[in-house]
């Protein structure tokens, strides 16, 4: 048993919302000793959230404190709970560091409540916080656990099945397309039989998406013909739109699609990859957040476009039905997972200023144990 475990600190703050390598400071911590209802986990693998910079420029995370919203994959060490037992592969909420004592009575920090039918399932009070079953851990390695089982598979597949059903006679248009869960949601349109053109932010990034989600054809956002662009690929407009992005790109997409077509809105990629990140006194309502401008508003009336936004915890009383679904077109092989691995816990700071440089595809994971047989992706 460890007796000290290694945690990263957000350290001093950032300078124009820039965030670098001087914003970390590590530091070792005793292990404190387990209270009844207790568990003591080794943190495997984290997935690194995109608006981390956010978070720590807003004040949520503080200086001289670790970041403990990550999602994470853990193996239980030493239990005095009853829902975990030594050895259970675990899904929970963690801080970057190597060891946490976590509790099942918890409740998730920064979210809403759990339903009382996810509570039931999990055995815990947080929805984020549950045992894998055990036929899954022997399928499947900690990063696919954490992408295409964790938020960002389960934010596309009940996203996807919200605005569907998607058929072979829908255009669907994919913004951040090389994304965690764009790149998914992509996959799923595509096996469903639509025509597919995913967004992205680069030529090279949209090469990428052509060729490895295997879509009709993706454009870069950037360019300032985007909508003639979108308007030559679907000359008879747009059915779907899975938004991550929110912004101007909203605006532009909804002008090309069809009435009584569908929006999936459930992130704002522009807003936590801008240079500056803005901060409003009033409290945004979660459709703002997405990017739902009173402009888009009025166009969605206009247009009779149902939109869906919200967050995936919603939907986590049939997380074991996903988990199923999205394990069968894996194994058929229709359906392959997209994720960038860093390995190392030392390797954190690099990992996190990287991700708003640029580069990666997929969801960004830190594996804190090294594992020969799961090479780093990307």
């Amino acid at each position: 048993m460890p007796n000290s475990f290694r945690q990263w600190l957000y350290a001093q703050p950032m300078i124009n919302d820039m965030l670098d390598l001087d914003q970390f400071e590590l530091r070792e911590l005793p292990i404190p000793d387990l209270k009844n209802g207790q568990a003591l986990v080794r943190i495997k693998l984290i997935n690194v959230h995109s608006h981390t910079r956010t978070r720590m420029a807003l004040g949520m995370t503080k200086i001289g404190e670790t970041e403990r919203t990550n999602y994470a994959c853990a193996e239980v060490i030493q239990s005095r709970d009853p829902a975990f037992t030594e050895g259970d592969v675990i899904a929970c909420q963690a801080g970057w560091q190597d060891y946490q004592i976590i509790s099942s009575a918890d409740a998730a920090i920064g979210y809403a409540p759990a339903t009382p039918m996810v509570k039931a399932l999990n055995h815990t009070n947080s929805q984020w916080t549950y045992v894998f079953r055990p036929t899954m851990v022997e399928m499947w390695p900690p990063e696919v656990l954490m992408e295409m089982f964790g938020t960002s598979g389960m934010t596309a597949y009940f996203g996807m099945r919200e605005v569907g059903p998607i058929t072979p006679r829908d255009a669907v248009v994919v913004a951040a397309a090389t994304g965690s869960v764009g790149s998914i949601a992509a996959q799923l349109a595509r096996i469903a039989g639509a025509h597919v053109v995913g967004l992205a932010g680069s030529g090279d990034r949209c090469t990428w998406a052509k060729e490895a989600l295997s879509i009709d054809t993706c454009l870069d956002y950037h360019a300032a013909d985007l909508l003639d662009k979108i308007r030559l690929s679907l000359p008879d407009g747009i059915d779907v739109y899975s938004d991550g992005a929110g912004g101007p790109l909203t605006e532009t997409v909804l002008k090309h699609m069809n009435r009584h077509g569908r929006l999936f809105s459930y992130g704002s990629a522009a807003a936590f990859y801008a240079d500056r990140i803005y901060s409003s006194k009033e409290r945004p309502t979660l459709r703002q957040r997405f990017g739902i401008s009173q402009e888009v508003e009025r166009m969605l009336k206009e247009r009779l476009i149902r939109s869906e936004v919200w967050i995936v915890d919603a939907f986590y009383h049939e997380r074991l039905k996903a988990e199923d679904e999205l394990s069968r077109l894996m194994l058929n092989g229709v359906l392959k997972p997209i994720t960038t691995v860093v390995e190392g816990f030392e390797r954190l700071p690099e990992a996190i200023v990287g991700l708003y440089r640029g580069g990666r595809v997929g969801k960004l994971q830190i594996r804190f144990e090294s594992s020969p047989s799961c090479p780093e992706v990307g």
